[in-house]
């Protein structure tokens, strides 16, 4: 072999060498939820990459917290609508093929603020799973339904094989899949990956799938409910899966919208606003945030001063101002 391409399949070996220590040899993840990401789903908390006090996620921003105590949140959570969605089934899947490594099912779906008894935080994950991939990764599966985790220890699955449901168990205020991955027992953030370059940003090995990547944005805030209702609104029976109303009668006594949303901060101004039948503002109220809060619950309306309600569609628009960008949802609502 002549010297000079000895040195260049030497130089190749080294680039694949550092290639693999560089994260190129790692599983790639799909999605573990069948949702829709801004429609169905939502990302509330991102992994914190910042061990112990204080917070930091991999867009170097302060969508996740410290876990108790002063510890980092060591997954994503993927976040559904309510618990009717529950009820119904939101599937979860193996986010890469692997080997189960433990189970465990047949914990009551119950919000940590409603529970009478204590949940000791070996039970903090709920009904999951647990799955170990090659090279040293495992993913874990939190706070799924009970009675619906469907695979056994020591069964190979592959990729995006059904393995449960989104729930509410263990130690959670809200119905979403804790997706935790390790490598070697050290937590990895997947949008991060390993061996990142940038401190801020998707690193270049990343963990997800490109078509997943894509279809999951980083958004450090989520108008992931609202609507309408035609008196003061119940928060609690709106996150049980109540107030989907799609039509009023014309003599409901109020015309009020309704928000519950993930991560506002102080100095943000929220707007609700609510459009009769013609196109023509009705109501329009300004609210200022004045502190951070992870979850913020606000509504606002106008009563009935005549006989009845225009017919027609009536429209109501929630925006959050931060800054110069605004999130923006929409609902409508048929009176006849």
């Amino acid at each position: 072999m002549r010297p000079l391409l000895i040195i260049m399949v030497a130089v190749l070996i080294a680039m694949s060498s550092v290639n693999a220590l560089a994260g190129e040899d790692h599983p790639t993840f799909v999605f573990p939820v069948d949702c829709k990401i801004g429609t169905s789903c939502w990302i509330p908390n991102y992994v914190d990459m910042k061990p112990g006090k204080g917070v930091l996620d991999y867009a170097c921003g302060d969508a996740t917290y410290d876990a108790q105590p002063h510890d980092q949140h060591k997954g994503t959570d993927i976040a559904v609508l309510d618990m009717a969605a529950v009820r119904y089934g939101i599937p979860v899947f193996a986010a890469a093929a692997g080997d189960v490594l433990s189970q465990r099912d047949g914990i009551p779906d119950n919000d940590l603020n409603e529970r009478t008894d204590k949940v000791v935080s070996s039970m903090a994950c709920g009904n999951g799973v647990r799955i170990q991939h090659d090279n040293g990764y495992i993913s874990q599966y939190c706070h799924m339904k009970k009675g619906s985790v469907f695979v056994m220890p020591g069964e190979r699955l592959k990729r995006g094989q059904f393995i449960g449901q989104v729930g509410l168990s263990g130690w959670t205020e809200f119905p979403h899949l804790h997706f935790q991955v390790t490598k070697d027992g050290q937590v990895v953030d997947p949008f991060a990956g390993v061996d990142r370059q940038n401190r801020c940003g998707v690193g270049k090995h990343t963990l997800w799938d490109q078509k997943t990547l894509a279809a999951i944005p980083y958004e450090p805030t989520a108008i992931y409910n609202m609507g309408f209702a035609s008196a003061k609104p119940d928060f609690k029976a709106i996150r049980s899966g109540l107030y989907k109303a799609k039509t009023f009668s014309t003599e409901v006594p109020a015309l009020v919208v309704w928000a519950d949303i993930f991560r506002v901060k102080k100095n943000d101004r929220l707007v609700l606003q609510i459009k009769n039948p013609r196109g023509q503002i009705i109501h329009d109220k300004v609210v200022p945030i004045t502190r951070t809060q992870v979850r913020y619950a606000r509504f606002s309306g106008l009563r009935l001063k005549q006989a009845k309600w225009p017919v027609g569609t009536y429209q109501a628009t929630v925006s959050l101002k931060r800054g110069t960008k605004t999130f923006v949802a929409k609902r409508t609502i048929n009176i006849h």
